[in-house]
């Protein structure tokens, strides 16, 4: 690597984190954005090289947002403690996606993760002169549609599947808004369970790689490790509330950047329904809609060869149209 630091940066008024890594750092830049409410980025890193390579074609910036990973809140009684909003996320990634086209120059192309990619596309609709493309996989764009449709699947499935616990726990959050940890957590353990979130991991196996993840990462401690976890019930109970009606069909009608849409035909957490109404509505420089087949809500770790070449093909099309 010629380029591969850890480096805390200034960002709406906190210290957040950011790992760059590339082989060559006349590479354009690629700025991840995690999935969410509340999981950490950093930590991806090394599986993320081993399945994409993409710090061989990109300068990658892996991001641990506001209250994520180590940009978590400290776990000290007397810290200060900062906000967690979706205005504010989105502020910082402006603010980010300017501090690198001071560093390297130019525009920065964007991979969002489910809600990352919602934030991605608020900030691409703000300020489009920061970002060469978007590309979003599993990007959350109706929310009160994407809870009851997830809801009534996890319910579904564990009807059929003659699972009294499940049935018990979910009949007793009732129907969507799920806006409290709780309820959004017990939705997400059986909808996971039920392959809507990977087609080849239940909601434990996701944690267990995570935690995984983090322990083996060589960026965290075993205190940044615990401060992951209460990052992600403190995003989670701050954002869930206001993610409750989030609408890009409603609110995003016109990017001035191109998006390309990586959307899984399994996807049980944000359904491809929703992601073919906003493509089809959405007025962009150019747009696509690339289906997953395999795939649940990650496509980008169920096909990982596809989705790369997808990226490439992307980067090398805004290359040759400047």
């Amino acid at each position: 690597m010629e380029i591969d630091t850890l480096e805390g940066i200034q960002l709406g008024g906190i210290k957040q984190w950011i790992r760059v890594r590339g082989t060559a750092a006349s590479n354009p830049v690629l700025l991840l954005m995690q999935q969410g409410p509340g999981l950490p980025m950093i930590n991806e890193a090394r599986r993320l090289e081993h399945l994409l390579g993409l710090e061989e074609a990109f300068t990658v910036v892996y991001w641990d947002q506001r209250g994520t990973g180590l940009s978590a809140p400290s776990l000290r009684k007397d810290s200060n403690r900062f906000e967690i909003s979706v205005a504010r996320m989105v502020d910082d990634t402006v603010a980010l996606l300017e501090l690198l086209r001071d560093r390297f120059g130019g525009k920065t192309f964007v991979a969002g993760f489910s809600f990352g990619a919602t934030f991605a596309a608020y900030a691409a609709a703000r300020r489009p002169e920061l970002v060469a493309a978007l590309v979003a996989a599993g990007m959350d764009i109706d929310t009160p549609a994407a809870e009851s449709s997830a809801y009534a699947f996890a319910l579904g499935a564990a009807r059929r599947h003659g699972n009294r616990r499940a049935t018990r726990q979910l009949e007793a959050i009732g129907p969507p808004p799920h806006t409290t940890v709780k309820q959004f957590t017990t939705r997400a353990r059986w909808v996971a369970n039920y392959g809507g979130v990977a087609t080849n991991a239940n909601l434990n196996g996701l944690l267990r790689a995570l935690f995984v993840s983090l322990v083996r990462s060589p960026d965290y401690s075993a205190a940044d490790a615990i401060r992951t976890v209460g990052g992600m019930r403190a995003s989670q109970a701050a954002l869930l509330p206001q993610l409750a009606t989030t609408d890009l069909v409603r609110t995003v009608p016109r990017l001035d950047v191109p998006i390309v849409m990586a959307q899984g035909r399994l996807d049980q957490v944000a359904p491809g329904e929703a992601a073919q109404r906003f493509h089809d509505s959405l007025t962009a420089p150019s747009k696509q809609l690339v289906w997953f087949e395999s795939s649940a809500h990650m496509p980008h770790l169920e096909e990982p060869a596809k989705f790369r070449d997808l990226l490439m093909n992307v980067t090398a099309s805004q290359i040759a149209s400047r």
